[in-house]
């Protein structure tokens, strides 16, 4: 009987990660990948994290039980209208991208009995990432990650379970969310601070005394800076799909900011003192990982990847892959 299929369509430091994961996980599984830049897709056969690439679209996911989209949101749309033409009933396509209304709107004109649910791997605060793309790749890059799984309406249990134990065997924790509150969460916590980030890098950089600004420009203008998205098309298609959240989150700034000017026009010390105390004691918690912690006995994470990569495979649908066209 011929291994089940997994196509991880995306090889940079996603896509790369989750299939050094599966690897490490010893499953039964052919790993095929795909990706537009053919030195990307060299590289990530070099590393390990597929068994091999193929160009063609058609011929990478023909035959998987499970596509994997590790692409930025535009890319995603574009890839989804290219699978509806050849998509099989049964297979399970999910993806990895932090909006998650748009591509369940995308998904609806795949063909019946294709299965999509859409699914976010938010890494750990303390996570380092050395890099960028298949080069950064780390197969425990998800260790302890919070995997949000968000299924379309027509996905049945069975998928929605598989991609749930795709997390588990990554080393992730699965958390199911409607597309709604994902979105809206995500916004406040994502999306908003790379749209503020563009907005107060524009200012420094347009701004007249910016060859003079950049001469002093030191880490906090780096970090600043690191959060404006480096792919354009992504960043017009988050920032138009999630205009009422970002407004919401702009008149709630435009509101702190005017309290703040209010205290500091004031000379109140204490008060201002006092906001920055909290925030600092809000962010010290967060960051040591004890945010959402619970007296739980801690998780022995090899017995979830053992344990959940083998209901991961049995989720898989078998099928003999057709021959190349």
């Amino acid at each position: 009987m011929p291994k089940s299929r997994v196509t991880i369509v995306g090889l940079g430091l996603i896509g790369g990660s989750i299939g050094l994961a599966l690897k490490q996980a010893k499953l039964e599984i052919e790993i095929v990948g795909h990706d537009k830049d053919s030195g990307v897709a060299g590289r990530a056969v070099k590393r390990g994290a597929v068994d091999k690439t193929e160009w063609n679209l058609y011929n990478a996911c023909n035959g998987a039980g499970m596509i994997i989209l590790a692409l930025p949101l535009a890319a995603i749309k574009d890839t989804l209208t290219a699978l509806k033409e050849y998509a099989q009933p049964g297979v399970i396509i999910t993806d990895t991208a932090m909006t998650k209304m748009p591509t369940l709107e995308w998904a609806r004109d795949l063909p019946a009995g294709v299965q999509f649910v859409g699914g976010n791997p938010v890494l750990k605060t303390q996570r380092p990432i050395n890099g960028r793309g298949i080069d950064a790749a780390d197969p425990a890059l998800f260790q302890g990650a919070t995997y949000c799984v968000v299924a379309a309406p027509s996905a049945t249990a069975q998928a929605i379970d598989t991609v749930a134990n795709l997390a588990g065997a990554l080393g992730a924790k699965a958390y199911f969310l409607d597309a709604a509150e994902h979105d809206g969460l995500m916004a406040g916590i994502q999306h908003f601070p790379a749209f503020i980030a563009t907005a107060l890098a524009s200012a420094v950089v347009t701004s007249q005394g910016w060859r003079d600004l950049g001469k002093l420009a030191g880490g906090k203008f780096r970090a600043l800076t690191e959060l404006v998205p480096n792919d354009k098309q992504d960043a017009r298609e988050t920032f138009l799909t999630h205009q009422a959240d970002l407004n919401r989150w702009i008149d709630l700034t435009i509101a702190k900011l005017e309290e703040l000017r209010a205290l500091a026009a004031r000379g109140d010390a204490a008060a201002l003192e006092t906001v920055v105390e909290q925030i600092d004691i809000e962010r010290n918690r967060w960051l040591s990982g004890k945010f959402d912690e619970t007296d739980a006995p801690q998780t022995d994470w090899s017995e979830v990847r053992t344990s959940t990569a083998r209901m991961f495979l049995g989720g898989l649908a078998d099928r003999k892959p057709p021959a190349k066209r």
